[in-house]
């Protein structure tokens, strides 16, 4: 029987998981109201099709006799199953938790209880909840080889069946698994949760007892303003993220000392932040990405124990207190590209501890200046965004083959760039484009094609937007004879996503039909000259494509009826 094979139960599929929760709640409950059937077809989707909660809360809806009764439940149970049904904990997650008992060590059970303070279903990028574990001291601190650890601990997170693997860069908890993830955080002394993520507040909660909460989630809400202060001695980590906030007071921090990681992320909104940040003296882990920051406060040189600082995507930053950067000396992970501040690679060799980097190089001149850096040649570079380019017609990104190792490539806003070059000895031999995964082309007016993609063999995810004169993607008159000849067999073997849109002029993405092993989305919109798509019966075969589009797709031309009938229910209209 091969009994020391692990083998995964795979969730029911739709139809198999109504069946089973109708089973369980009973004909005669379904039947006492017309709406209570329909009610319950959407609670059956939110178990996502995991057998044992489809039975637990089947019976338990069993006794509920109206709508409104399902109507609160429902609510309820989006929030946690535990809290609407009593004593549901311990006849559903002691079952679950034999996977929690069985994971390796300590170590790997606080991580994975960490994943319940994302919001429900909530996409987690695996490399931003690595910093987050180490920035909580749950790993080691040298990041140089606690990446390695943290990728080892999701693995065995997702081998045991507790985190869902979907996308090479991103999990998610399943809905019941993050509820017991809850219930065993509130059943611990140690491990004390206040988590509200997505519960639509729009204000501080009130809650008791703060001197013993551990970690703290607000994510997903609609707070504006943090008026009142929380005394929080033992807080460890805040999460903050995707709220609305534009006011922080500047004692809201002042009772934190030992905050280790506070995420303020997607908050567009919030332009400054309190000068009452310096009391945060135990420090490790600081995410500013996503927000309306216009600078930062020059208090944050006094906190010494920073290790984490991400400003990606503050387009509104343009200036930052001089020195503040190289003072902030035992940074190991910077990260800038998509900051409307300009660098300088000055301030960034005086961090001698910096082991990661992110970049955004705005001309010509920065881009030579940077090449030339010991530091970005001796630290991990994951992602670069060369934007504002002016004058440029044609882009050599072949100097970019020293820099490793490149996880994202980004060319922006280059308003007179035609075409993107690279040399091809160059970059075979440097072994570059090997570890870039994510690509992404936006705003650039008048060029052509992206036929250098094709030298990108392991390739996650592309997205083209906003490139009017863009005609195709790879373009087959560009390739060279050998390019022909030798023709990667591979290209876009790895690919997941591709996102196309606004792209007037194009009309093929390739000349041939190719395999697409690990496709799993694809969204084409504002693209009305495209016709054909390089797909045949034998592409993505047995995966589950979502290609999501507009009217275009009642004209696109298919390689047969074969590969038509194949795709049919593959596409999701988009409405605009």
């Amino acid at each position: 029987m091969e009994a020391h094979k692990k083998i995964k139960v795979e969730c029911l599929q739709q139809a198999e998981a109504l069946k089973l929760f109708l089973d369980k709640v009973g004909a005669e409950t379904l039947d006492r109201h017309p709406d209570i059937r329909k009610l319950a077809e959407t609670m059956a989707e939110e178990c996502g099709g995991l057998s044992l909660a489809l039975i637990t809360i089947g019976r338990a809806m069993s006794s509920k006799k109206t709508p409104g009764e399902w109507k609160y439940a429902m609510k309820a149970l989006r929030q946690s199953a535990a809290s609407v049904f009593p004593g549901i904990g311990k006849k559903m997650f002691p079952q679950l938790k034999f996977s929690y008992d069985c994971l390796p060590d300590e170590r790997v059970r606080s991580c994975f209880l960490y994943c319940c303070l994302f919001p429900s279903g909530f996409p987690i990028r695996k490399s931003e909840l690595i910093h987050c574990w180490i920035g909580e001291g749950l790993l080691d601190h040298l990041v140089s080889s606690v990446r390695n650890q943290g990728e080892y601990i999701l693995g065995s997170l997702i081998d045991a069946c507790l985190l869902e693997d979907v996308r090479s860069d991103i999990v998610k908890m399943h809905d019941v698994i993050r509820d017991m993830a809850l219930w065993i955080a509130s059943e611990s002394e140690k491990n004390k949760f206040c988590v509200k993520a997505g519960m639509q507040l729009k204000g501080q909660p009130v809650a008791e007892n703060w001197e013993d909460v551990r970690r703290v989630s607000l994510m997903g809400n609609q707070i504006e303003s943090l008026t009142q202060v929380f005394v929080c001695p033992n807080l460890l980590t805040l999460f903050l993220g995707k709220n609305e906030l534009k006011v922080i007071i500047n004692d809201f921090f002042n009772f934190m000392p030992m905050l280790k990681v506070l995420d303020l992320s997607f908050n567009i909104n919030l332009d400054e932040l309190p000068v009452g940040i310096a009391k945060l003296v135990s420090l490790e882990h600081l995410d500013l990405s996503y927000t309306g920051l216009k600078t930062l406060p020059v208090e944050l040189k006094v906190l010494e124990k920073l290790k984490y600082l991400n400003i990606e995507h503050t387009s509104n930053l343009k200036t930052i207190p001089p020195q503040l950067i190289s003072n902030v000396s035992k940074l190991q992970v910077l990260k800038m590209v998509g900051s409307g501040y300009e660098w300088l690679v000055e301030e960034v060799e005086c961090l001698a501890y910096l082991n990661v980097l992110t970049i955004s190089i705005e001309s010509l001149s920065m881009l030579e200046r940077a090449m030339m850096s010991l530091k970005l040649q001796s630290c991990n570079v994951e992602a670069v965004i060369l934007k504002l380019l002016k004058g440029s017609r044609f882009l050599s990104i072949s100097a970019l083959a020293n820099i490793q190792p490149l996880d994202f490539l980004g060319v922006y806003d280059c308003e007179d760039l035609e075409e993107v070059k690279i040399e091809r000895a160059e970059i075979a031999s440097a072994g570059w484009f090997r570890s870039v995964t994510l690509i992404k082309l936006a705003r650039c007016p008048k060029l052509k094609d992206a036929t250098w993609i094709f030298f990108v063999p392991h390739l996650v995810k592309m997205a083209i937007h906003e490139c009017q004169d863009l005609e195709e993607v790879i373009s087959e008159d560009k390739l060279s004879e050998d390019d022909k000849l030798t023709e990667n067999s591979n290209l876009f073997s790895e690919l997941e996503a591709f996102d196309l849109q606004k792209l007037p002029k194009l009309k093929t993405i390739y000349r041939d039909a190719l395999p697409f092993p690990q496709l799993k989305e694809a969204i084409i919109k504002e693209c009305p000259k495209l016709r054909k798509l390089p797909l045949n019966s034998e592409s993505a075969e047995g995966q589950k494509i979502v290609i999501q589009g507009e009217e275009w797709w009642k004209n696109v031309e298919w390689e047969d009826e074969c590969t038509r009938y194949h795709f049919l229910h593959s596409f999701h209209p988009i409405y605009l």
